[in-house]
């Protein structure tokens, strides 16, 4: 860890944002169980947790759209509701069983804490089961709010979901991070002002104006300029150490990132 980490993360943020699912959490157990009942309502086979790691992030509705899809079944906006409502009602009975912390995850949102840190989720899970978890796992508190995605009119990639979080937290984009593990979480973050830091999305990101791409290499890490910001994307192979020491080592040691920090 850089031995000004703590100032240097402190002196540029005050709000630490977090996505939920492949970002502080591995749920896709307890999501294939839910996914897996509906399915067999409608007579179709169970979906594997592979398959949930690929279907989530963009809310229940795409996911369960994803899995009927799987098996040549294209339903109608009211059948894609009901099925949700359906998965809804089974995650929600049990969304926990299975569920744990990445390591370091639990350290780190302790560490944030102590220094003083707001921290808030931000996800396109619905907000009752993600609340449960993170209580479950005893990481709520330190982190203190949580906005799903039936929690505001709008949800990610919309900026306004994260602006609205920080709006009830207190909080700035000016000295918010959002952390996250899909391009999804990026596009808001950059949209919203804030820095958004993700796992490997494996995306290119692309100036629609100049052509030119916005990743520039870092070593491990990759640093993504748009529109002024900036946001860091670690490498899949990083992703697997623990959560605190990518943050320190890979990002702060940077010229460049260590250079965003403390703009």
């Amino acid at each position: 860890m850089h031995p000004n980490a703590d100032n240097l993360i402190a002196s540029r943020f005050d709000t630490v944002l977090y996505d939920l699912d492949g970002t502080l959490i591995e749920s896709a157990r307890d999501m294939q169980v839910a996914v897996s009942r509906v399915l067999a309502d409608h007579g179709l086979p169970a979906a594997t947790e592979d398959d949930m790691r690929a279907f989530m992030g963009q809310g229940s509705k795409v996911t369960m759209d994803r899995a009927f899809t799987k098996y040549g079944r294209k339903l109608d906006e009211a059948a894609l509701s009901a099925v949700t409502r359906e998965f809804v009602r089974y995650y929600e009975a049990d969304p926990v069983s299975h569920t744990t912390a990445f390591p370091g995850v639990a350290e780190v949102v302790a560490r944030f804490g102590r220094m003083g840190l707001r921290q808030g989720v931000c996800t396109n899970k619905f907000e009752r089961p993600s609340r449960m978890i993170l209580e479950h796992l005893k990481l709520m508190p330190p982190i203190i709010d949580v906005a799903g995605a039936d929690t505001f009119p709008v949800r990610k990639p919309d900026p306004r979901h994260i602006l609205m979080l920080l709006e009830r937290m207190g909080g700035s984009a000016e000295r918010a991070v959002m952390v996250g593990d899909s391009i999804h979480d990026l596009e808001a973050a950059h949209a919203a002002g804030a820095i958004g830091i993700s796992w490997e999305c494996g995306d290119v990101l692309v100036d629609p104006a100049s052509g030119a791409p916005w990743l520039i290499g870092l070593g491990e890490a990759r640093v993504v300029r748009r529109e002024g910001s900036i946001g860091f994307s670690i490498h899949r192979d990083a992703e697997r150490e623990r959560f605190n020491e990518v943050y320190g080592r890979d990002l702060l040691t940077e010229t460049g990132a260590r250079a965003a920090l403390e703009r």
